[in-house]
């Protein structure tokens, strides 16, 4: 079983494919290497990730029946990958599917909370996907997570992948968050 969810918010307020929108805070963020700014995850982990998502952007598409240009590169960013974390392990531990976060938190909030001061901000996440490759090419298959994968406003990106447990609905909880900072 696999699911997959996608939500965008920026500065002038767009209403996301997943219609949740949010207004954006006012200062400044650096991007950050996969080591830097409290990454977690394992260097081959996140340039498989990069190298996934930055070949899909490099080349148009359509997103549903919206066409895009190609997009210039990613990078990874600690800050983006902890906001992703929180809510994959929040959905994890409680078994639920949404882009509604603890005490009802989007995902500026959890990006916010970082200390990411962002001016457009989306969130893709996902469930019962067993590998990077499949997650990918599960988000860019589907429209609104590919108009989040394709939005050339977006340089940061972090994703995380939490395992299920024997209780959980799904084996496995992804979270991408994807921004840039003001």
């Amino acid at each position: 079983m696999v699911a997959a969810c996608g939500s965008d918010a920026s500065d002038t307020t767009t209403v996301s494919s997943a219609g949740s929108s949010t207004a954006a805070p006012t200062a400044r963020a650096a991007s950050a290497d996969p080591a830097a700014v409290g990454s977690s995850v394992d260097k081959a982990f996140s340039d498989r990730v990069l190298e996934l998502v930055n070949a899909a952007r490099a080349v148009g598409r359509n997103c549903g029946s919206t066409p895009f240009p190609a997009a210039g590169p990613l990078v990874w960013n600690g800050q983006a990958e902890q906001a992703a974390r929180t809510q994959a392990e929040y959905l994890q531990q409680n078994n639920l599917f949404s882009h509604t976060g603890a005490r009802g938190s989007s995902v500026g909030d959890r990006l916010t909370a970082t200390g990411y001061v962002w001016s457009t901000v989306g969130e893709n996440i996902a469930a019962g996907f067993t590998d990077i490759a499949d997650v990918v090419q599960g988000w860019v298959d589907s429209p609104g997570h590919c108009v989040n994968i394709m939005n050339g406003n977006f340089v940061d990106v972090g994703v995380v992948l939490i395992q299920g447990t024997s209780s959980n609905t799904y084996r496995t909880y992804w979270g991408m968050v994807l921004a840039r900072g003001r």
